[in-house]
């Protein structure tokens, strides 16, 4: 009889757990429409940073970002091809720090939000299917494990002066690759990549290159960045370090 008993209740846990996974996958949904979040990238997303003031005055521009986060957390992920997944993640991640900032705004810079400097990282307010991520996880535990790739470091935007530019056009699967590489190169031209002091025979880096010196694998930044310049930086000038700015990348008009 007690065998029976357990027999009866594994096979009813087998039953339920097998409800749930399945519906887990009716909550899902299928790929994301980008058409409203490109929209409203091309609207307020300028050449030298976020039209956040402007946005931040259209109720309805907000409601539908918060709205593309929220779809972008329901996804079926499992059901989007690994280039899918990886355009994914990288719009989730910039989505949800847009969002972070109109939460709190007016603000000068991410890293007052919370209690403690820079915890809007760590903090777990990103819904991904049943769980809920940070920004940090996002980046480091998700995107940079499954889909290692050191040009994820300039797509993915921390809304500050120093990060590479927010992309004015969400990443799509058929283009994420071509996308990836022309944010690299645009990053390796720019001033927040590296400025070249001649006087001093040295070469001033982003500190991207400092804190993930294991992801680009190279024992001097311009060996990276070289690979996406017209005008190569020196590599046998002394190597710099530029102070990150962490001030809200608004745009000046």
């Amino acid at each position: 009889m007690d065998i029976m008993f357990l027999m009866s209740r594994s096979y009813i846990c087998v039953l339920l757990a097998v409800l749930v996974c399945l519906l887990r996958g009716l909550s899902l949904q299928a790929a994301p429409d980008y058409t409203e979040y490109a929209r409203l990238l091309e609207t307020y997303v300028v050449e030298d940073g976020v039209r956040y003031a402007e946005w931040h005055k259209q109720a309805a521009d907000i409601a539908r970002l918060e709205a593309f986060v929220t779809e972008l957390g329901q996804t079926d992920v499992d059901a989007l091809s690994k280039a899918e997944q990886k355009a994914l993640y990288l719009n989730l991640y910039n989505a949800a720090m847009l969002r972070a900032v109109f939460e709190h705004y007016p603000i000068q810079s991410v890293k007052h939000i919370g209690l403690l400097p820079f915890s809007i990282f760590k903090k777990k307010f990103i819904a991904l299917g049943d769980a809920r991520v940070s920004l940090d996880r996002l980046e480091k535990g998700i995107l940079l494990k499954a889909y290692f790739d050191p040009r994820i470091h300039f797509a993915v935007n921390c809304a500050s002066e120093s990060c590479p530019p927010l992309r004015a056009e969400p990443y799509r699967g058929d283009r994420v690759e071509a996308q990836l590489e022309e944010q690299t190169r645009l990053f390796a031209r720019s001033h927040r990549a590296a400025r070249v002091n001649e006087a001093a025979h040295s070469v001033a880096y982003s500190e991207l290159f400092k804190w993930y010196a294991d992801d680009f694998s190279v024992q001097n930044p311009a060996q990276f960045l070289n690979c996406f310049r017209q005008s190569k930086l020196p590599i046998h000038y002394a190597i710099e370090w530029l102070d990150y700015d962490w001030s809200l990348n608004a745009a000046s008009n």
